[in-house]
C-alpha cells in the first residue's frame, strides 16, 4: 500500500510541477518518471487484490491513480489502471459471479447496474470510474462513431443508464459527476470539426448528462439555448447531407427532451422563452422531415409552455415561438399531404387557429415576429403549390386535400388582407399573389358558376391594394412606394385580364365582359399611379421596369378594344361604344409620336404606316360607325372632340386639338361607304364642322380647307333643301378665301396641297349646281368646271420634251429581260394588289374594285370555233392591230415628267371621274371632254402614260368620242395606252375593261375580224383574273361584287355591238338584255350600301292566286323578272362615281335596248324601255337621257302614227336641251322636222334640217379645235385605216349616222319642193363609211331613182298614155329602173336583218314594184314573178322572223344560259358560241318542259330541239339575195294549196295581189286602190274609207256587245232595238266586204279562185276568141300587129275562172288589162274611140261560151280539198277576206308567210305516227289526236250560257281522255303543259286567254297543240302604224302552234257558241267518233272534215252571218278529224 500510495504522490508531484504527457517529447525524464511510478502503481494495485480481494480500499487507491494519470495525460496508462479495476469494482456491489470481461477500450465505459442501490461509497466509486472511463475513452478512441455508439447503446450500463442509480449520491457530488460528463464531452467535441456529426452527436450527450443534474444546478434558459446553440452549429454545416442531419438533430432533440421530461422540475425547466425556442427550432427539422409525430410532440410543449405564467415578454416570444411550431407542422403536413389524406382536415385544425394569431407578429419587428412571418408565408407557398392548378399530369391532388389547403390559404389571406396601420411588401405580394392563385383555382372555364367566385378573389385583391393606397395617403405613411402599388395594381388588371382572354377565345363574351372592365379600369389606374410617381421621382417598379409600363401602356387600347368586341357581339352596343371610346383615347400618342406624324402626313397616309395606326383607323372607323347607324347618336355626340376626356390626354391643347382633327377626319372617311344610311350625313356635317374648328384652334389653315371641301362632299351627298345651293356657294367661297390666306401659307405640309383643294372645290360646286336641279343653274355647272379644268390645267409643270412612247431596241430589250424576270417570279399563279404597284391608281380606280387579285392561266389550245387560247394576266395583250402599237415592251414604263404631290390624288380623280358622268348625263359634252382631257394631262405628268389612272382616264375620253359616233378616234386615243397594257403592268381589271372598249370601237369601225379576236382577248383575260371577297370587309365586298358585275354588263355590251355589227340583231338583242340584268344587278348590290326603304306591311293571303301583268305590255318586258331595278328606279337626289357610271351604263342600255327593239319592229318593247329610260333618268335629274328618251318615245309615236303625240313628246324634249350644242339638240331638230314634213309643213321642216345641221358643223368644229390643241399626240400612233385621207377629212364630224339621217331627210325634202341640193348630196358622200350611215346613203339614192321613173308612170296600175314619140325613152327608162333596183338590193343587204321594219318593208315593195315596171315595159324575166312573190312574203311580217330567231334560244335555256355573269362567247370571227356548261348538282329529279302527265302520252316522237335548231337554222341563213329568192318556196307545197298575199303600199294607193301554187309560176297583179275605173261612183272606197268604215262597225258592234248584258229579257222593246242595230251592222259589214271585193279586185279577184283544170284545146280556144274580140274592136293608131299579143298561160287561167254573169265593171277591168299590154308592147291603141259596151257584151259571150264548153267535161272542177293560205300584211289584216263573196264558205286560212307555212309542214314531217312510222310524202294537215284535248270552259264565271250548253257535252268527252276547268280560272302551268303535251286546246272565255297565261310563256313554248280561242277579240293584230302589227295569234304562231282558231273582233256568246257547236259537230267531236277515231286514218283526208272547212261552213249557222259569222277566222294550217 505504501508503495501505492509513493506512486502515487510522485504522480501527484509531477502533476504539480505541470507536467503533461502531451510535453513528453521536451522533458523525458519526467515523463520516464511518471510512466515507471504509474507503471509501479498499476504493479502494485495488482497484488493488493490478489492479497485482499473484494478490498474497498485498494479500489480507492486505484481510482485515485486514474485520476492523477488524468489530470497528468497519460490516458493508456490511466486506460490499463480502469481495466484492472473494473473487474475489482463490479465485485465490490455485485453479488454475481459472472463478471463480464473487458475486451475493448468500449467495455470499460459500463458496469453492470443492480437492482439494489449500492452504498454511497460503491455509488461514489461507480462514478468516479464511469467519468474517469468516459473521460479516457474519448481521448483514447480511434472510432469516435463506435464510442458514440457505446455511450448511446440502451443495452450498455454507461453513465447515462446509471444516472437514477447515481442519484443516490449526495447533492454535489451527483452534480459534479453529470457537469464534468458535460464538460468534458461538450468540449472534445468542439475537436471534431471534421466529423461535425459526431461532434453534434456528442454534444447532444453533453446535454443529456446536463439534464441529469439537479433543479437549481443549471437554468432552463442556458440549457435550452445551449441546446439550440449545438443544433444551429449543427445545422449550418455544409459537409452534413440534409436528410441525414435532420434524422441526427430530430433524434438529439428528442434526447434532450427524453431526458428533461425525466428531472423533478421538468415542468418548470421544460417553460420559458428559451425552451419555446428551442421547441420552434426543433419543429424546423421536424417539418423537413416531415415527422408529424415529433411535431405533435412539440406543439404539445409549447401548448404547455403558452399556458404557463410569466411575464409579458416571455408569453409573447412564448407565443411566436409556438406560432412557429404549429406553423411548422402545418407546413410538414401539407408538404406530405399524400400521408395524411384521410385525416388532413383535423390535423390542420389547430393550424387554422394559429394563422388566426399570427396578425400580431405582421405588424412586429423582430426576430421572434420575423420567424412567425417566415413560417407563415413558408405555410402559404406549400399552400399555393397545391391550390395552384399542377402544371405536371403526374400530380394530382385528392380534392379533399385542396379543399382543405385551399381553407387554410384562405386563412392566410384573410390575416394577411387584414386592415391595418402599415403594410410590408411582402405582405401586399403574399396576399395578393394567394387571391391570385385561389382565383385562378376557382376559375373553371367550363363552369361560368365559378366565374364570381373567381371575380370575388381578385376583387379582395383590388381591396387590399385599395387599403394600402389609403394607408400610404394617411398620416401614418405606408412603407410602399407609389410605384410599387401601382405595379400591384397591374398585376390585378394583368389577372383579370387574362381570364377574359380565356372567356373571349372560348366565346364566352358575356362572362368575359367583367373582367375586361376590372382589367381595363385598373391598368387605366395603375398608369396613373405609376406616371404620378414617375413624375414625383420615385424609381420604376415592376417587370421589366420601364420597359412593362410602356407595354402595357400600348396594350391598354387593345384591352379595351377587347371589352368594346364582347359587349358588341353581346349586343350591348351602347357599353361597346363606350369601351371603343376609351380605347381610342388609351391609345399611346405619344409613344407613336402621333401629333409630330400628323402634323407632317396626309391623313390618307397616315394610317397606311404602322400597323398601330392602322389599328387606331379601325377603332376610328367602327365607333364612328357604331355612333351614327347603330346607336344613333345625335350629330354633335358623334365627332371626336365631344367625346368626355378626350383632351384630359394631352397637356398641349394644340396638340390635342391636331390630334382630335386628323381623327375626326378618319371619321369622315370611315362613313363614307354608308353616308346613305339615315343619319349619317348629318353625323359627317357635325365632324367636319368640329374638325374645322379643331384645325382652326391647331392653326392648321390647310387642313382646314381640307375639311370644308369634304363637307361640300358631304353637303353633296345629303338631303336637297331649298336656297341649299346658296349655302353651299357662300362655303366655296370662304373655302377659297382660307386657301389663300397667310394660315394656309404657314400650314407648310399641306399649303402645297391648295391647287388640289381649289379644283375639288369648283368640281363640287359643279355637282351642286346641278344637284339643285334648276335649269337656271346650268350655266353654272359648266362655268364651274372650266373653272376647275384651269386650275387643274395650272397644277401641271412647265412641259418638257415629250418623250417617245417607244424605246430604243437596247431599251426594249432590256424591258423584255425585266418583264420575263418578274413573271418568273411571280410564278404560275400570282396575286397581286394594284395598291403595291401604284397606291394613287388603286385609289383612284377602287371605284370598279377593292381587290385586284390575279392569277396565270394554263395555255390552251386553240380549236375552232372556240374563244381563243388563255394567256397568262401579265403577259403581253394582243390587240390585232398590226398598224397600231410600237413592239412588245415598248412603253412598259414612261418618264414622268415634273414633280407633283398630291394630297389624296386618287379621291381628286375619283371627283373628276365622277363629275365627268354626271355631266354627261346633263348634256354638255365638250365641258365633259375637257374635264377628262384635264385630268388626263395632269395625270401623264403625275404618274406616267402607264400608269392605271391615266390609262382609266384615256378609256373615258375614248368612250366619250365612241359615243359622238367617232370610233376612229376612239381607237387612235386608246392606241396611245396600247403599250403601257401590253406591258402587264397594270391590274388585270384595267386591262379587260380596255380591251371591252377597244373591241367595241372597233367593231363601231366596221373592223369585226379585229374587235373579235379583241374581245376573245378580253374573255381569257377575265377567265384569269379571279377576285377574292373572303375576309374583305362586308361594303368592300360589296364593291368588289359590283366591280364583277359591271365588267360582266361591259362584256355584254361589247358583244352586243359585236354582233350588231355582224348584222346579228338576234344576238345583240340578247346582249343589251343581259347588260340589261347585269346592270340592274349592280345597281342592287351597291344599294346595299345605302339606306334601305321600309315596305309597308300589307297582309297578304298566301293562297291568293297572283295577278298576271297586263297582257299590252311588251313580250319583252312580261318576259324578264325584273326589267328595271326598284333600287335603279328609286328617285335619287346624288350618286357617287360608281352610282353615276352605273346609271349612265343602265341609261344608255335601256335607250340601246328601246333602239334596237324599234329597229326590230317590236314596238310596244321600244316604248316600254323608252319610257323606262326616261323615268330613271328623271329620278337621277339627267336632262339629256330625258331628253334622249323624250325624242325616242316621239319617234315612236311618230312611227305609229301618233303624230300629235311624238309633236308633244319632241317638244318637251327639245325644252330639255334648248341651251345645249350637241349631237341631242340636233337629233330633236331632225326628228321635229321629220313630222313638219309629214304634217305637210315643208317650210319648217327645211328649217328644222338646217337648224340641226348647223348644231353638228358647230360642235365639230369646237372638238376640231380641241383636238388640235392636243395634236402632238397624234403622231403618237398610226391609225388603223389605211385611208388617212378619208380618216382626216371625217375626223371632225360627229355623230356621222344622225348626220346621214339629216341629209338623207334634207335632200328628200328638197327633192320633193323641186329645190337644188348637189352640195347636200356631195357632203353625203364624203361622211365616214359606216354602215349605217352607208344605208342612208343608198336609200336615199335609190329613193331618188325610183321617183325619177315613177314620176313617168301613171297614177294608175300601168304606165301613163305614151307620146306620141312611142318608147323613144324606154331604155333611159329600163336603166334607170335597173339603177334603182341594184340600189335597193344593196340598201337590202344592209338593213334585211338589223334595219327599221318600215324601211324593210318600203324596200322590199320598191323591188317588187320596180319588177313590176320592168315587166311591164317588156323587160320581165322568168324569175321575176317569183322574186317579185317573194319580196312581198318576205316584207309581210319582218319582224315575226326577226322574233322568231330570238324566241328559239329561248325554247330550250339551258342553266348555263341563266349565268349572267358568264359572258357570252363568241369565236375569233365573232360568230357567237353558247354557253359552256356547268357541273350541275345531282338531283333526285329530273324535270323537263316535254314530260307529260300520267295520262299523257309522252312525246318521245318528236326531237323538237332538233326541230327548232333546223328552223333557226333556215332563218338565220336567209338574206334578201336575188338568186335565193328566185326559187319557188311554193313548189314546196302541196298541190291543192294556194297561198296568197295581199300587199298595200305605204301612200295606200296600190295593192299588190300574188298568188303561189306549187308547179306554177307566180301570179301578180298591182292594182291601184282608186281612179281605176271611170266615174266617180267608188271614190267613197278608198284605202282609209274602207278601213274607217269597218272600224266604224268594229267599234259599234263592241258596243252593243257590251250592252247587250244591260238588255232585259222582258223588256221586248230593247230586245227588238238591239237586234235592229245589230242586223243593220251584220248588213253594213256585208255589204262593205262586197264593196272591197267590186271596188278593189274586180275582175282579178279570180286570183282567189282554185285553180282550174283546164285542158290545153280549151285554154287555146278561149284565147283565140279573145284575140278576136280585141282585133275587131279595137282601132290602132298604127297598123296593126304582126304579131299576136295574148294573155299568158297562167293570166288566162285566172281569168277564164270570171263568171260570165259577172257586173260590166268588172269586165272593163279585163278590157282594160289587156289594152295595157299592147301598150306595153309598143302597139298604140286609140282608147277614145274604142266601143268599150260592145267589148264587154262579146267579153261576156266569150266566158258565156268557155263555161259552156267546160260544164260537161269531167275534171274541170278545182279539187274539192283545195285550200287558200292569205298572207296579208299590216295594212289589210283587219279585213275579214275570208267572208269575200268571193271567199265565203271556202277554206281560207291565214299564215304570217309562206315561211311559216313551212314550218308547219317541217313540223308535221318530224312527227310520228302513233305507232311510232315517220311520215311520208308530201304532209298536207296537221295532225291532232282528238283524245289529247284540254278544255277551259267559263273560267271567269261569267259565262253561264256558255257553260250551261257545253257543260254536260265535256263532261261526257271526259271519257275518252280530254281534260279541263270548268268554271273556274285554271293555273298558268295548267295552261302550259295544256298547250305543251296536248294536241287540242279548246278555250270558251273572254279574249285570247290572256288573263290566263304570259304572252312571252307561249312564245316559248317548244311545242303547241292547236287552239281555239271562242273568246272576243282573240285573233285581233293591233295596229301599230309603220311597224308590224301584233297580237295574240302571232304568239301562237311563234310557239309553232299548227292551228290558231280565233276572233277579230268582239262577238256575243250564244252567237258564238252556235258557231263553235257547229265547228264541233263538223269535226265530230262526240264520244263516239273520238273514241273510233285511228292515227292511221290521219295520212288521207278522204271523209274527215278540215278543220278550216268547218269554220267556213259554221259561218251559216249564226243568226248574225257577217257581224258573228265573220269574225272567226283560221291561221295556220288545216287538221282533219
Amino acid at each position: 500500500m505504501r508503495t501505492i500510495n509513493a506512486a502515487s504522490k510522485s504522480l501527484s508531484a509531477i502533476a504539480e510541477s505541470g507536467w503533461k504527457a502531451s510535453q513528453a517529447k521536451s522533458d523525458r525524464t519526467t515523463a520516464t518518471s511518471a510512466t515507471k511510478h504509474a507503471a509501479i502503481a498499476r504493479k502494485e494495485l495488482s497484488i493488493l487484490r490478489e492479497l485482499n480481494p473484494g478490498e474497498v480500499d485498494v479500489e480507492r487507491a486505484a481510482s485515485s491513480i486514474v485520476g492523477k494519470l488524468i489530470a497528468l495525460e497519460m490516458y493508456q496508462a490511466a486506460s490499463g489502471v480502469l481495466q484492472d479495476m473494473r473487474a475489482p469494482l463490479i465485485s465490490l456491489y455485485s453479488h454475481s459471479s459472472a463478471i463480464p470481461s473487458t475486451s475493448s477500450l468500449n467495455d470499460l465505459l459500463s458496469l453492470p447496474l443492480l437492482e439494489s442501490t449500492p452504498s454511497e461509497l460503491h455509488l461514489t466509486l461507480i462514478s468516479t470510474y464511469l467519468l474517469h472511463a468516459l473521460t479516457v475513452a474519448l481521448h483514447t478512441a480511434t472510432d469516435i462513431p463506435g464510442l458514440l455508439a457505446v455511450l448511446y447503446d440502451s443495452t450498455r450500463s454507461t453513465l447515462l443508464l446509471w444516472a437514477s442509480t447515481l442519484s443516490g449520491l449526495p447533492d454535489k457530488q451527483h452534480d459534479h459527476t453529470f457537469t464534468r460528463a458535460y464538460t468534458l464531452t461538450s468540449r472534445f467535441a468542439s475537436s471534431l470539426a471534421s466529423d461535425p456529426t459526431s461532434a453534434f452527436s456528442l454534444r447532444i450527450y453533453s446535454l443529456l448528462c446536463l439534464a441529469h443534474t439537479r433543479p437549481s444546478v443549471i437554468a432552463p434558459n442556458t440549457f435550452w439555448e445551449q441546446a439550440i446553440k449545438f443544433t444551429a452549429a449543427f445545422a449550418n454545416t455544409d459537409s452534413v447531407k440534409a436528410k441525414e442531419g435532420v434524422k441526427t438533430v430530430l433524434d438529439g432533440s428528442d434526447r434532450i427532451v427524453a431526458s428533461v421530461e425525466q428531472r423533478q422540475d421538468s415542468a418548470e425547466f421544460m417553460s420559458g422563452q428559451a425552451f419555446a425556442r428551442f421547441c420552434e427550432y426543433w419543429s424546423r427539422f421536424a417539418k423537413r422531415a416531415g415527422d408529424l409525430y415529433t411535431l405533435d410532440r412539440i406543439n404539445k410543449f409549447t401548448h404547455v409552455a403558452n399556458g404557463q405564467e410569466g411575464n409579458e415578454e416571455d408569453r409573447a416570444v412564448i407565443e411566436t415561438s409556438a406560432l412557429c411550431t404549429v406553423l411548422a407542422r402545418a407546413l410538414a403536413i401539407v408538404e406530405a399531404w399524400s400521408e395524411h389524406v384521410s385525416d388532413i382536415v383535423d390535423k390542420l385544425q389547430e393550424a387554422s387557429n394559429a394563422i388566426q394569431r399570427c396578425g400580431p407578429s405582421l405588424v412586429q419587428s423582430g426576430d421572434d415576429h420575423d420567424r412567425v412571418k417566415r413560417g407563415l408565408e413558408r405555410l402559404r407557398r406549400a399552400s399555393v403549390k397545391i391550390v395552384e392548378q399542377p402544371t405536371s399530369a403526374d400530380i394530382e391532388y385528392p380534392p379533399e386535400v385542396r379543399t382543405c389547403v385551399r381553407g387554410v390559404l384562405e386563412q392566410i389571406i384573410d390575416v394577411l388582407c387584414e386592415k391595418r396601420d402599415a403594410y410590408t411588401s411582402t405582405t401586399v405580394t403574399g396576399a395578393v399573389e394567394s387571391l391570385f392563385v385561389l382565383a385562378r383555382a376557382a376559375f373553371v372555364l367550363n363552369n361560368p358558376d365559378t366565374y364570381v367566385r373567381a371575380r370575388i378573389y381578385l376583387e379582395r385583391a383590388v381591396a387590399l391594394v385599395s387599403n394600402v393606397y389609403q394607408t400610404a395617403d394617411g398620416p401614418q405613411s405606408s412603407c410602399l412606394s407609389g410605384s410599387q402599388l401601382a405595379n400591384y395594381t397591374r398585376c390585378i388588371a394583368g389577372v383579370y385580364y387574362n381570364f377574359a382572354v380565356q372567356l373571349h377565345q372560348s366565346t364566352r363574351l358575356a362572362h368575359a365582359v367583367p373582367f375586361l372592365e376590372a382589367a381595363c379600369e385598373h391598368a387605366e389606374r395603375a398608369l396613373t399611379k405609376y406616371k404620378e410617381a414617375v413624375r414625383a421621382g420615385e424609381p420604376a417598379e415592376g417587370d421589366g421596369k420601364k420597359d412593362v409600363w410602356q407595354q402595357l401602356e400600348e396594350q391598354l387600347y387593345r384591352r379595351w378594344e377587347l371589352l368594346g368586341v364582347c359587349h358588341a357581339k353581346t349586343g350591348d352596343r351602347q357599353l361597346a361604344y363606350d369601351a371603343f371610346i376609351k380605347s381610342i383615347r388609351s391609345f399611346p400618342y405619344a409613344i407613336h409620336r402621333f401629333a409630330e406624324v400628323a402634323s407632317s402626313t396626309p391623313p390618307s397616309a397616315l394610317f397606311d404606316g404602322a400597323p398601330a395606326m392602322k389599328h387606331l383607323a379601325a377603332l376610328v372607323d367602327r365607333v364612328t360607325y357604331m355612333a351614327t347607324c347603330e346607336l344613333f347618336r345625335s350629330p354633335e355626340q358623334v365627332p371626336v372632340s365631344a367625346w368626355p376626356g378626350f383632351d384630359d390626354s394631352f397637356e398641349n391643347p394644340r396638340t390635342a386639338a391636331l390630334v382630335a382633327g386628323t381623327l375626326m377626319e378618319r371619321q369622315l372617311a370611315s362613313l363614307e361607304e354608308c353616308r346613305w344610311k339615315t343619319g349619317v350625313k348629318d353625323a359627317m356635317g357635325a365632324i367636319a364642322a368640329s374638325a374645322a374648328r379643331a384645325y382652326e384652334d391647331a392653326g392648321c389653315a390647310a387642313r382646314r380647307a381640307r375639311v370644308m371641301v369634304r363637307h361640300l362632299e358631304m353637303n353633296y351627298y345629303g338631303e336637297s333643301s331649298q336656297g341649299q345651293y346658296v349655302t353651299v356657294y357662300q362655303l366655296g367661297e370662304q373655302l377659297q378665301a382660307v386657301l389663300t390666306s397667310e394660315g394656309a401659307k404657314e400650314d407648310a405640309t399641306l399649303a402645297k396641297f391648295s391647287n388640289e383643294f381649289l379644283a375639288s372645290t369648283h368640281l363640287w360646286l359643279a355637282a351642286h349646281a346641278h344637284k339643285a336641279r334648276d335649269s337656271e343653274l346650268s350655266s353654272a355647272v359648266v362655268a364651274h368646271i372650266e373653272d376647275a379644268c384651269k386650275v387643274l390645267k395650272s397644277m401641271v409643270p412647265h412641259p418638257a420634251p415629250r418623250q417617245s412612247v417607244g424605246k430604243s431596241p437596247q431599251q426594249l430589250k432590256k424591258a423584255e429581260a425585266r418583264g420575263k424576270a418578274e413573271v418568273a417570279k411571280r410564278g404560275g399563279r400570282t396575286t397581286r394588289s394594284a395598291a403595291a404597284n401604284a397606291p394613287a391608281a388603286t385609289a383612284a380606280t377602287k371605284g370598279r374594285a377593292a381587290s385586284t387579285r390575279t392569277r396565270a392561266a394554263k395555255t390552251t389550245a386553240v380549236v375552232a370555233p372556240t374563244t381563243p387560247k388563255k394567256r397568262r394576266a401579265l403577259d403581253p395583250v394582243s390587240l390585232n392591230t398590226a398598224n397600231i402599237s410600237p413592239p412588245r415592251g415598248g412603253a412598259a414604263t414612261t418618264n414622268i415628267q415634273g414633280h407633283m404631290e398630291f394630297d389624296d390624288f386618287g379621291r381628286l380623280v375619283n371627283l373628276i371621274r365622277m363629275v365627268s358622268h354626271l355631266v354627261g348625263l346633263v348634256g354638255h359634252v365638250l365641258a365633259r371632254v375637257q374635264l377628262l382631257n384635264a385630268a388626263r394631262r395632269l395625270t401623264e405628268r403625275h404618274t406616267g402614260v402607264a400608269s392605271e389612272v391615266y390609262v382609266s382616264l384615256t378609256i373615258d375620253s375614248a368612250h366619250e368620242y365612241v359615243k359622238l359616233g367617232r370610233a376612229e378616234k376612239a381607237v387612235s386615243v386608246l392606241g396611245h395606252v396600247l403599250p403601257a397594257i401590253r406591258s402587264g403592268a397594270l391590274s388585270q381589271e384595267l386591262v379587260i375593261l380596255f380591251l371591252l372598249r377597244y373591241a367595241e370601237a372597233q367593231a363601231l369601225m366596221g373592223e369585226v375580224l379585229k374587235a373579235s379576236l379583241t374581245y376573245c382577248d378580253a374573255v381569257a383575260t377575265a377567265a384569269d383574273f379571279i377576285v377574292e371577297e373572303k375576309g374583305l370587309p362586308t361594303a368592300q365586298r360589296i364593291r368588289v361584287r359590283t366591280a364583277l358585275l359591271e365588267r360582266a354588263a361591259e362584256a355584254a355590251l361589247a358583244y352586243a355591238t359585236i354582233q350588231d355589227s355582224r348584222d346579228d340583231p338576234t344576238s345583240s338583242l340578247e346582249g343589251l338584255l343581259q347588260a340589261l340584268r347585269l346592270w340592274n344587278r349592280a345597281i342592287d348590290t351597291l344599294a346595299r350600301l345605302q339606306p334601305s326603304t321600309p315596305k309597308a306591311t300589307t297582309d297578304d293571303n298566301p293562297f291568293e292566286v297572283p295577278k298576271l301583268p297586263d297582257q299590252d305590255k311588251p313580250v319583252a318586258v312580261i318576259q324578264e323578272t325584273r326589267v328595271l331595278s326598284p333600287q335603279a328606279s328609286r328617285a335619287q337626289a346624288f350618286l357617287d362615281s360608281s352610282g353615276w357610271r352605273l346609271a349612265e351604263g343602265l341609261l344608255s342600255t335601256l335607250l340601246a335596248l328601246s333602239q334596237a327593239y324599234a329597229a326590230r319592229g317590236s314596238a310596244r318593247e321600244a316604248e316600254f324601255f323608252a319610257q323606262q329610260t326616261k323615268d330613271l333618268a328623271e329620278s337621277l335629274h339627267a336632262p339629256v337621257m330625258i331628253s334622249r328618251a323624250l325624242a325616242q318615245q316621239g319617234e315612236l309615236q311618230i312611227q305609229l302614227g301618233q303624230l300629235q303625240a311624238g309633236h308633244a313628246s319632241l317638244m318637251e324634249a327639245a325644252e330639255l336641251v334648248m341651251h345645249l350644242k350637241g349631237p341631242d339638240a340636233a337629233e330633236i331638230r331632225r326628228l321635229q322636222g321629220r313630222y313638219s314634213q309629214l304634217s305637210a309643213d315643208k317650210k319648217g321642216a327645211q328649217v328644222l334640217f338646217e337648224e340641226a345641221m348647223s348644231l353638228l358643223d358647230e360642235l365639230g368644229s369646237v372638238f376640231a379645235t380641241l383636238d388640235g390643241a392636243s395634236g402632238a399626240r397624234k403622231s403618237l400612233v398610226a391609225s388603223p385605216r389605211a385611208n388617212n385621207a378619208q380618216i382626216s377629212m371625217s375626223e371632225s364630224i360627229l355623230a356621222p349616222t344622225l348626220l346621214a339621217r339629216l341629209l338623207r331627210h334634207h335632200i328628200s325634202l328638197l327633192h320633193e319642193v323641186g329645190e337644188e341640193y348637189n352640195n347636200l348630196l356631195q357632203r353625203f358622200a364624203k361622211l365616214p363609211q359606216t354602215a349605217d350611215a352607208k344605208a342612208e346613203e343608198i336609200a336615199l339614192r335609190a329613193k331618188l331613182t325610183l321617183d325619177e321613173v315613177y314620176s313617168r308612170f301613171r297614177a294608175d296600175m300601168f304606165l301613163s298614155s305614151l307620146a306620141e314619140s312611142g318608147t323613144s325613152y324606154d331604155g333611159d327608162m329600163l336603166e334607170s329602173l335597173a339603177t334603182a333596183e341594184k340600189l335597193f338590193w344593196e340598201h337590202m343587204g344592209y338593213i334585211a336583218r338589223r334595219g327599221h321594219v318600215s324601211s324593210v318593208r318600203e324596200a322590199a315593195i320598191c323591188l317588187a314594184l320596180i319588177r313590176t315596171f320592168r315587166t311591164s315595159l317588156g323587160r320581165g324575166d322568168v324569175q321575176t314573178p317569183v322574186l317579185a312573190a317573194q319580196l312581198l312574203d318576205a316584207s309581210t311580217v319582218t319582224t315575226l322572223r326577226r322574233e322568231m330567231l330570238d324566241v328559239i334560244r329561248h325554247k330550250f335555256l339551258s342553266a348555263n344560259a341563266m349565268d349572267d355573269l358568264q359572258w357570252p362567247l363568241i369565236t375569233p370571227n365573232g360568230s357567237p358560241l353558247p354557253p359552256q356548261p356547268k357541273a350541275k348538282p345531282a338531283t333526285r329529279f329530273s324535270h323537263s318542259i316535254l314530260s307529260d302527265s300520267e295520262d299523257d302520252e309522252p312525246m318521245d316522237d318528236v326531237d323538237l330541239k332538233s326541230y327548232w335548231e333546223s328552223i333557226a337554222k333556215r332563218y338565220e341563213s336567209q338574206c334578201f339575195d336575188v338568186a335565193k329568192m328566185s326559187v319557188n318556196q311554193a313548189d314546196q307545197l302541196p298541190p291543192h294549196w294556194t297561198v296568197v298575199n295581199v300587199s298595200i303600199t305605204e301612200d295606200r294607193h296600190t295593192m299588190f295581189v300574188t298568188r303561189q301554187c306549187a308547179g306554177r309560176k307566180p301570179l301578180i297583179f298591182c292594182l291601184p286602190l282608186k281612179g281605176r275605173r271611170e266615174g266617180q261612183e267608188d271614190e267613197h272606197l278608198t284605202y282609209e274609207d274602207a278601213i274607217r268604215e269597218l272600224r266604224e262597225i268594229i267599234r259599234l258592234s263592241d258596243e252593243g256587245t257590251r250592252q247587250a248584258a244591260d238588255v232585259k229579257k222582258d223588256d221586248r222593246n230593247a230586245r227588238v232595238a238591239w237586234w235592229k242595230t245589230r242586223t243593220e251592222l251584220d248588213t253594213r259589214l256585208r255589204e262593205l266586204l262586197g264593196d272591197i271585193e267590186f271596188c278593189w279586185l274586180g275582175a282579178f279577184k279570180t286570183i282567189f279562185t282554185p285553180t282550174p283544170d283546164v285542158l290545153p284545146e280549151d285554154l287555146a280556144a278561149l284565147r283565140t276568141r279573145l284575140d278576136a274580140v280585141f282585133k275587131g274592136s279595137l282601132v290602132f293608131q298604127e297598123k296593126k300587129p304582126k304579131s299576136r299579143i295574148g294573155l299568158d298561160d297562167g293570166l288566162l287561167e285566172c281569168f277564164s275562172t270570171l263568171p260570165p254573169d259577172c257586173r260590166d265593171e268588172e269586165l272593163e277591168d279585163l278590157v282594160y288589162f289587156i289594152l295595157d299590154l299592147y301598150q306595153f308592147h309598143g302597139v298604140p291603141v286609140a282608147i277614145s274611140e274604142v266601143d268599150m259596151d260592145q267589148v264587154v257584151v262579146e267579153l261576156r259571150s266569150a266566158l258565156e261560151e268557155h263555161a259552156a264548153r267546160l260544164k260537161g267535161r269531167t275534171g274541170h272542177a278545182p279539187d274539192g280539198d283545195s285550200h287558200i293560205f292569205l298572207v296579208l300584211d299590216k295594212n289589210v289584216q283587219g279585213i275579214p277576206w275570208e267572208s269575200l263573196p268571193v271567199l265565203r264558205g271556202r277554206s281560207v286560212s291565214r299564215i304570217p308567210s309562206i315561211d311559216f307555212l313551212l314550218d308547219r309542214l317541217e313540223f308535221s314531217h318530224w312527227r310520228k305516227w302513233e305507232d311510232g312510222r315517220p311520215q311520208e310524202g308530201l304532209v298536207d294537215q296537221a295532225i291532232v289526236d282528238p283524245r289529247r284535248t284540254y278544255f277551259v270552259l267559263n273560267p271567269s264565271g261569267d259565262l253561264k250560257g256558255t257553260e250551261e250548253r257545253f257543260a254536260g257535252w265535256l263532261k261526257e268527252m271526259k271519257g275518252v281522255g280530254w281534260d279541263g276547268v270548268v268554271g273556274r280560272a285554271p293555273s298558268e302551268q295548267q295552261f302550259v303543259d295544256a298547250l305543251t303535251n296536248r294536241d287540242l286546246m279548246i278555250y270558251f272565255g273572254h279574249g285570247g286567254a290572256e288573263q290566263y297565261i304570259r304572252s312571252h310563256k307561249i312564245r316559248h313554248l317548244p311545242r303547241c297543240a292547236a287552239t281555239m280561242l271562242w273568246g272576243c277579240s282573240s285573233g285581233v293584230l293591233k295596229y301599230m302604224g309603220e311597224f308590224d302589227r301584233t297580237g295574240t295569234p302571232y304568239h301562237y304562231m311563234l310557239a309553232g302552234c299548227p292551228t290558231l282558231i280565233a276572233n277579230l273582233w268582239d262577238v256575243t256568246d250564244r252567237d258564238i257558241d252556235k258557231f263553235s257547236q257547229s265547228v264541233f259537230d263538223d269535226l265530230r267531236l262526240n264520244p263516239d267518233a273520238v273514241r273510233q277515231w285511228r292515227a292511221d286514218d290521219g295520212a288521207s283526208a278522204s271523209g274527215r272534215t278540215s278543220v278550216v272547212r268547218a269554220v267556213a261552213k259554221a259561218r251559216e249557222s249564226c243568226k248574225l252571218k257577217y257581224l258573228t259569222g265573220a269574225a272567226p277566222v283560221v291561221y295556220g294550217i288545216p287538221f282533219y278529224l
